[in-house]
């Protein structure tokens, strides 16, 4: 699996009311916006050799869930459930 489909299939996954909207290939990095259900876009940079990692390893991978879930907690409002 490419870098660019990796990020594109863990967000949904972390954050079901987040999605990409955008994930730019740099040289050393990927700059990936997430929308959600706030109306902002926010962003992060993530090294390529993270993803890459994170293709391969667990431990990798659940850094880059961690920094694609912080990123997704910008965009995405929390719904009270009604529980006081």
């Amino acid at each position: 699996m490419d870098g660019r489909r990796l990020i594109e299939s863990l967000v949904p996954e972390i954050a079901p009311n987040a999605s990409v909207v955008g994930v730019e290939e740099r040289e050393r990095h990927y700059s990936v916006t997430i929308a959600g259900t706030t109306g902002v876009l926010a962003g992060v940079d993530v090294p390529r050799d993270a993803v890459d990692a994170a293709e391969h390893s667990g431990e990798a991978r659940e850094r880059l869930v961690a920094a694609l879930k912080r990123c997704a907690d910008d965009v995405v409002a929390e719904i009270p459930d009604g529980r006081a």
